[in-house]
């Protein structure tokens, strides 16, 4: 009886897990330095399938991927100037406003105009 029990609270987690995993999302942001166009997806069932969504979004094979993990938040951001495509930032954190905070930051090291988050999400 004792196996038993212990045998179903096994099971119980191993479920539990799997569902966690199972619901887990997959993030990416695609850039073009070139371009300045982007791409963006976020919970998605695999980092494959994140990745491909946002380069696919962004139109370009010159598009750079992040990848932004489960439980974790992604954002970009750009320049107004499209001269400038080169001022860009993508950052990902552990709350939404940090990697909108961090994705600002990361583009105004390189523009001295002015930086605006263009998407930020955060996943399951």
């Amino acid at each position: 009886m004792r196996k038993t029990g212990m045998l179903m609270a096994a099971m119980t987690i191993a479920m539990l897990v799997g569902a966690a995993l199972a619901f887990a999302g997959f993030g990416a942001i695609a850039y073009d330095q070139a371009t300045g166009r982007y791409g963006l997806s976020w919970n998605e069932a695999s980092q494959d399938r994140a990745s491909g969504l946002a380069k696919k979004d962004c139109g370009s094979d010159k598009c750079q991927v992040i990848s932004v993990p489960p439980a974790k938040c992604g954002a970009l951001a750009t320049t107004d100037n499209p001269k400038e495509s080169t001022a860009w930032g993508a950052s990902v954190r552990d709350s939404k406003a940090a990697a909108e905070l961090g994705a600002i930051e990361g583009c105004q090291k390189r523009t001295s105009g002015q930086c605006k988050v263009r998407g930020s999400e955060c996943n399951r």
